[in-house]
């Protein structure tokens, strides 16, 4: 009975073997078959996305590109500008200088000539020693001649003390001769060339004294007198030719500023 009954049961186990074995197969074939579906998915979202960040990145570089463009775009219309400006104000400063130099080139025909040329070789070989003299003299112009005994040096010792000065005179001359009705001109050399500047600084002060007929200038060459006697002609001929601008000098050059006084002077 035991042996029948153990037959039986194997019986059975190979009966359900047999029936349950295509069942398992068939599942184990489909996971197999969704594993790779799922896979194969997967492969293409992966690759559909490395194509749109390839895409965003091309789109990226070319943005990147047009700024640049652009950058170089701004560069070169400041460059434009910027030449633009320079040019005009070239141009301005081509049109004064034409206006200036008409004018020199009226009061300065005979500038180089044969004799001006030998007047500063003669300047150039005057020995320095004399040079310096000049430094320190200053010339009177426009003091009365002396009477009643008075002197040159109590003339002009009375020019000095108008202007509050008592400064050390080594020599004090007329020069010229003699005529009726003329003041001759003084030539004083002072001790220091501080003393001269310091006169020269305060000679606008006899304006308003007694001496206002008197002025007083440093002892300059013929040379330079002539170069004085043109740059004021060329001043005045600047003032009637543009009364938009003041024109004045300075160190002995010509300088100019917009006139405050001028209707558009003030824009």
């Amino acid at each position: 009975a035991v042996v029948s009954t153990q037959s039986t049961g194997e019986a059975a186990c190979t009966v359900l073997f047999q029936h349950c074995l295509p069942f398992f197969v068939d599942y184990k074939e489909r996971e197999t078959n969704d594993a790779a579906t799922c896979s194969e998915d997967l492969c293409a979202e992966v690759a559909a996305s490395s194509e749109e960040l390839t895409a965003v990145k091309e789109e990226l570089i070319e943005s990147q590109r047009k700024v640049i463009s652009l950058q170089e775009q701004v560069i070169k219309l400041k460059d434009e500008i910027r030449a633009a400006e320079h040019c005009a104000v070239a141009k301005s400063v081509q049109r004064d200088m034409r206006e200036y130099s008409a004018v020199l080139s009226q009061n300065c025909a005979a500038a180089i000539t044969p004799r001006r040329l030998q007047a500063a070789m003669k300047k150039a070989s005057v020995p320095a020693a004399e040079e310096e003299d000049r430094s320190r003299n200053l010339m009177i112009f426009g003091l009365r001649e002396e009477t009643d005994g008075q002197t040159v040096k109590e003339s002009v010792a009375a020019v000095m003390q108008e202007l509050n000065e008592k400064p050390v005179m080594t020599t004090c001359d007329r020069l010229g001769a003699v005529a009726a009705g003329k003041n001759r001109p003084v030539r004083v050399t002072l001790e220091s060339r501080d003393s001269l500047l310091t006169l020269l600084r305060k000679a606008k002060d006899l304006r308003n004294s007694c001496f206002s007929k008197v002025y007083l200038e440093p002892d300059r060459s013929r040379e330079e007198r002539e170069e004085r006697r043109r740059t004021l002609s060329t001043l005045a001929s600047l003032r009637r030719r543009n009364a938009s601008r003041r024109y004045f000098l300075r160190g002995g050059k010509i300088e100019w500023e917009e006139s405050t006084t001028h209707p558009g002077a003030a824009r």
